[in-house]
């Protein structure tokens, strides 16, 4: 290349504006006017090209990370100053535009074909007293490529109406988010708290600031591709968050016209894990609580006699039991299903519970979930049982003995507090299986024991293996 004197420009020359400095993006427009008007001079001085100097200028704003309409408009720029010709929209790639996807015409800043499950439409977005408006112009192919370039022209002459723009599109992620946990934390979803984690930590600490007209399918894919290999069950729990937010925005009219719930790329369910403790696993388990505290032992064996989940056996409080009548009422507020579940108390459960000290609040204490699920990996390990052993095993174990002992599905739900049926239904089943329930509580609690013993009774399962 020849350089303005027609002499030989050194190539290394020709890129040492932008791989020798990087300066941070200037704060205020004057700045950035020095800053280029000084790396112009010194670009002169070296005898560089002027098209040189914009190339650099032009990679240097794409490497800053703007995104959408101005990312286009940069890109064709820098096309034409490295001379090649700059790409243009066609009809082929509009007719080939699928439901959730969207285009953008690089030569038409603003203009825009966003496709949904209801068809394609075109809009054109502006910026106005640094707030983004848009307005839509008609729907594709009923307004033709061409067509959607003129009326863009009119309305980018003529200015947008202030009454079509529409705000939402200048919502960000992070404050979408808050929106939606919030509501899910007033309907008394229990998987707020879970759902607020994944959000953070694998959308908002990426793209928290993006806001709802700059998102793109892609952008969000990103948050959970590259795990669907490694951690398949993580990918699908964070496709499934993202996909619960933007659907709920979608129904509560918080997306900006034209822009429909999300279609992301599915991500494969972890495999259900069939595991669940025989005999011997549930024999090593018994023999290993004695290595662990005395409270979180005694809240894992309260588990297991009564079938509930660990954290309705953690946080089990005196004033549920009822010692005379042998029952344990958990109240809605702490069960899953959001309706009050009776357990009917077994001998051992009832010996369990009058060995505790207190008679006051918590039955086993103050103990923090997390303490008690990380002292039973721990001895887990200890033990070498399966990693797939978690608490929650014992209510499969249970429920998958009651049903090869002929305890029939009625039983089953009523153990387990799963419900099928309406309010009325449930209490109907509350109390006409209560006696039937207590019964298999206590086969349950017997077994337990003989499996404790270690060989002391022969049980029919380990016989028949």
């Amino acid at each position: 290349m020849l350089n303005a004197s027609g002499g030989a420009t050194n190539t290394a020359r020709l890129t040492r504006p932008l791989l020798l400095r990087t300066p941070a993006m200037p704060s205020q427009t004057s700045d950035f006017r020095t800053a280029i008007s000084t790396l112009a001079v010194s670009a002169r001085e070296d005898g560089i090209d002027p098209r040189d100097i914009a190339r650099a200028l032009l990679e240097a704003a794409l490497s800053t990370g703007i995104r959408r309409e101005l990312r286009s408009t940069v890109s064709a720029a820098l096309e034409q100053a490295k001379g090649a010709p700059s790409r243009e929209l066609t009809d082929l790639q509009c007719r080939r535009l699928r439901a959730g996807q969207r285009l953008t015409d690089p030569q038409y800043a603003g203009l825009v074909l966003v496709a949904s499950t209801r068809g394609s439409r075109w809009i054109y977005r502006s910026q106005a007293n640094g707030r983004q408006r848009q307005a839509t112009i008609g729907r594709y192919p009923a307004i033709s490529l061409a067509e959607a370039r003129e009326k863009w022209a009119v309305m980018r002459s003529e200015g947008l109406d202030v009454k079509s723009a529409d705000t939402r599109s200048t919502t960000t992620l992070e404050a979408l988010a808050d929106k939606f946990i919030t509501a899910q934390q007033a309907k008394g979803r229990r998987s707020w708290q879970r759902t607020q984690k994944v959000l953070a930590k694998h959308l908002l600490a990426h793209h928290g600031g993006m806001t709802l007209g700059e998102v793109a399918p892609e952008a969000l894919e990103n948050c959970y591709l590259h795990l669907m290999d490694t951690q398949p069950g993580a990918a699908h729990n964070i496709k499934a968050s993202i996909s619960a937010m933007f659907g709920w925005a979608h129904e509560q009219r918080l997306l900006p016209t034209g822009m429909q719930a999300m279609k992301l790329r599915k991500a494969p369910k972890a495999q259900v894990k069939e595991y669940y403790p025989g005999p011997a696993d549930l024999r090593t388990m018994l023999g290993g609580l004695a290595g662990m505290n005395p409270a979180d032992a005694a809240i894992i064996r309260f588990q297991l006699l009564t079938g509930t989940r660990i954290s309705e056996a953690r946080e089990a409080v005196w004033s549920e039991i009822d010692l005379s009548e042998r029952r344990w009422t958990i109240p809605a507020a702490r069960m899953k299903a959001k309706r009050p579940h009776t357990v009917m108390l077994s001998n051992q459960a009832l010996a369990l519970l009058t060995s505790q000290t207190t008679r006051e609040g918590r039955i086993f204490g103050h103990r923090a979930h997390e303490t008690t699920i990380k002292a039973w990996a721990k001895r887990r390990a200890e033990l070498k049982l399966p990693d797939e052993y978690g608490t929650h095993c014992h209510r499969k174990s249970l429920l998958t003995w009651v049903a090869e002992h002929g305890g029939g599905r009625d039983i089953r739900d009523r153990l387990s507090a799963h419900s099928r049926g309406t309010d009325s239904d449930s209490h109907y089943q509350l109390s006409t299986l209560n006696r039937e329930a207590g019964e298999w509580w206590q086969r349950w609690a017997d077994r337990i024991d003989a499996i404790e013993e270690d060989g002391k009774v022969v049980l029919f399962e380990e016989v028949r293996a």
